[in-house]
């Protein structure tokens, strides 16, 4: 074998790939110092404009895909480890209808612990769920499962609708469940929060003197399920005054909430 010919491929090796090495790590200090100035530039123009954030500014570490649930058929044995409950019956579509025996009671001091104690003993994996809604002329609470620790908004659904009386008691509930994960395909890079709200810059959408109140990256479904099956997009929900504007964190497209 010859050595001194071999030792040289390698030292030849050896330098290309710290050049390459070189230069990915040249390539991606541009491509940060340029994301950094990019959004100052964005946080300038709401200096200038003076619009005030009063919410924090989350970032999120999730891949950028969009997410699948199917629903899950609840059986007796999901239904079986739950608290004593007076009706408890199985629908035909695989959802549970639940009576308490007696009303579960809350004070407005410590509702929001009192609730998550209720959700963990009487509902089937009731830790997730995330509170949606209430409408206090039917007494209903609507709430969404999570994905990932992120609320999923279900299409035209509400997975767990909890019933209140007159006293702010829980005297049952109505549930449906899913799994999620995520949709196979190319992972892409998801919008910043501080880039969503570039997005509702450029259309107008923040105005001077303006305050933007919440931001919150969630799933959203905005079909009609096929066949059991519903297709989430990742969003930013934004709060602009008094309107609120879901940002799509994969293409920027946007959508108001009535």
């Amino acid at each position: 074998m010859d050595w001194s010919k071999t030792k040289t491929i390698f030292i030849v090796t050896f330098l290309i790939l710290n050049l390459f090495l070189t230069w990915q790590l040249v390539e991606t200090n541009s491509a940060n110092q340029i994301s950094v100035i990019t959004e100052a530039t964005i946080q300038e123009r709401l200096n200038q404009m003076n619009v005030t954030i009063e919410a924090e500014l989350p970032e999120e570490e999730l891949p950028g895909r969009h997410v699948i649930s199917k629903k899950v058929t609840l059986t007796e044995e999901a239904a079986a480890g739950l608290a004593e409950q007076q009706s408890l019956r199985l629908t035909e579509e695989g959802e549970i209808i639940s009576e308490l025996i007696e009303p579960y009671p809350t004070t407005s001091e410590q509702f929001w612990t009192e609730l998550q104690t209720f959700l963990t003993t009487y509902v089937y994996q009731g830790d997730e769920y995330r509170f949606g809604h209430f409408d206090p002329e039917t007494g209903q609470m609507k709430l969404y499962q999570t994905f990932k620790d992120k609320t999923a908004y279900t299409f035209d659904e509400d997975p767990l609708v909890i019933w209140f009386d007159d006293n702010q008691q829980i005297v049952g509930y109505e549930q449906s469940y899913y799994e999620f994960e995520d949709l196979d395909g190319r992972e892409r890079e998801m919008l910043s929060s501080l880039k969503a709200l570039e997005v509702l810059l450029n259309d107008q959408l923040i105005r001077a003197n303006q305050t933007i109140s919440s931001i919150e990256f969630g799933y959203y479904s905005f079909f009609s399920p096929q066949g059991g099956v519903q297709v989430f997009a990742p969003m930013w929900r934004v709060m602009v005054e008094d309107e609120t504007y879901l940002v799509n964190a994969i293409e920027g497209s946007v959508q108001q909430i009535t």
